[in-house]
């Protein structure tokens, strides 16, 4: 996997003449970019308006040519055009300071929020829950707090906000090696954990929504559900995982289907460097605690999207608590839990979490060094 990690500059427009007086053919040359490619880029993102002459030919200026140069650059990197724009917006926003800012003599910045929230289920995020978290400049197995709040000059709410509006056309076309193509630029440029917050589980919300509104079929739903279910369980079967060590066992409640948020949390806890068994979906009993007698886990830990299995979830929480010796701390949650008041009481010794999956997976860790 290619990651940028170099320093992206203002272009300096300002520097250079707006004085139209150059043909397409003479941009093409300047620049290497063909006719049709600039025509497009002028009609889909609205930077380039060059002037018409007296034939109807366009003419372009010093300052068009410097910055089709600069996108042809971040696009020659891997970078694709739309980033390479919302990366230009951004730079020019830096640019343009306020009139407060002008006359107390502050700089201007771009404010990015070092941390996103969301529940442990796929649900309903908040816009402010969309667009926070600064993105990483590396791609590590295992990330630490200080990676997670590194700088990037790719403004990630642009990034997310257009790669997401891009997945659900793909989607729409059932294009696969397209979606494939699109993750693998956003998985260069962000961490895992930013990519599932901030892309993959408000691009599920959107398409639910889609569907509600009657916009989307359900045959779309399904195809952005297990691509997205493909991509998960494929970065965490690559993930390394200790060959030894106390055990974190995860799985979906018994009779519950929608695994994707157990499946994201499990992938977050491998890259925080432990020891995981995911079972997967709709989980059944019996042989749960035969795996759980086995493998004697330190944590087991279930999620319920479907109120209508919650007494079998807290039928499965006895069991656990019954073990002879000394039982696995047991912990749950989900989006079903959101329909009872104090859902932190439903399971005796049980422990309820919710949130941010990032705090709760370092809180599942400290649980494991403390059992370990």
């Amino acid at each position: 996997m290619t990651t940028y990690d170099g320093s992206i500059e203002w272009p300096h427009l300002e520097q250079f003449s707006e004085q139209p007086a150059f043909n397409t053919k003479a941009v093409v040359q300047q620049t290497g970019v063909p006719a049709p490619t600039l025509r497009a880029w002028e009609r889909r993102y609205s930077l380039l308006v060059p002037e018409r002459a007296n034939n109807a030919y366009r003419l372009y200026s010093e300052r068009d040519i410097a910055l089709i140069r600069w996108l042809k650059e971040r696009v020659d990197s891997g970078v694709s055009i739309s980033h390479a724009v919302a990366l230009f917006r951004h730079l020019e926003a830096q640019k343009q300071p306020s009139s407060t800012d002008v006359e107390e003599g502050n700089d201007f910045y771009f404010d990015i929020a070092p941390s996103s929230t969301f529940q442990v289920t796929i649900d309903s995020p908040k816009q402010s829950e969309l667009d926070s978290a600064t993105p990483s400049l590396q791609e590590h197995v295992f990330l630490s707090d200080s990676q997670l709040l590194s700088t990037n000059p790719y403004p990630i709410q642009y990034a997310m906000e257009l790669s997401r509006k891009q997945l659900i056309d793909i989607f729409r076309d059932m294009d696969e090696q397209a979606a494939h193509v699109l993750m693998g630029t956003m998985l260069s440029f962000y961490s895992v954990e930013q990519v599932c917050s901030n892309l993959i589980v408000p691009t599920l919300w959107d398409i639910g929504r889609l569907w509600a509104e009657g916009e989307l079929t359900v045959s779309v739903e399904h195809f952005a559900s297990n691509f997205f279910r493909a991509v998960l369980t494929n970065m965490f079967h690559v993930t390394r995982s200790p060959l030894t060590g106390p055990i974190v066992l995860t799985c979906c409640a018994p009779g519950e289907p929608h695994e994707l948020s157990m499946l994201m949390l499990s992938l977050f806890l491998r890259r925080h460097g432990m020891r995981v068994v995911y079972l997967g979906q709709s989980i059944e009993t019996t042989g749960l605690m035969h795996t759980v007698k086995k493998l004697r886990p330190v944590v087991v830990c279930i999620s319920l999207t479907l109120p209508a299995y919650m007494p079998a979830l807290i039928g499965l929480g006895r069991q656990l608590q019954q073990l002879p010796d000394k039982p696995p701390a047991f912990i749950f949650g989900g989006q079903a839990f959101m329909h009872f008041p104090h859902p932190e009481q439903l399971i005796p010794d049980g422990i309820y979490m919710h949130g941010d999956l990032q705090q709760i997976t370092s809180q599942i860790q400290t649980m494991v060094n403390e059992n370990s």
